[in-house]
């Protein structure tokens, strides 16, 4: 996560936005855990699992939705 989602401030990587001192840990472990759902799917596509890709791809997207989960989405068939 690059900017607030409250006020848009710049986070250099900080948990507490120094703008509207908004607590941002849990929002950005969120993040966190829908890339690691989306990379885990990717392998999974890779190594012939569709049905498996599906499941954590579903789960990424109740996580932390984005353009990449739904192209991924797209590979592969509804579990």
């Amino acid at each position: 996560m690059e900017r607030c989602p409250i006020c848009r401030a710049g986070l250099n990587g900080a948990e507490t936005c120094r703008r509207c001192r908004a607590e941002l840990a849990t929002v950005q472990a969120l993040e966190r855990l829908g890339r690691h759902l989306v990379g885990s799917a990717m392998i999974r596509l890779a190594t012939g699992d569709p049905a498996g890709a599906g499941r954590l791809l579903a789960r990424a997207r109740l996580v932390h939705a984005t353009p990449a989960v739904a192209a991924l989405s797209g590979l592969v068939k509804p579990s």
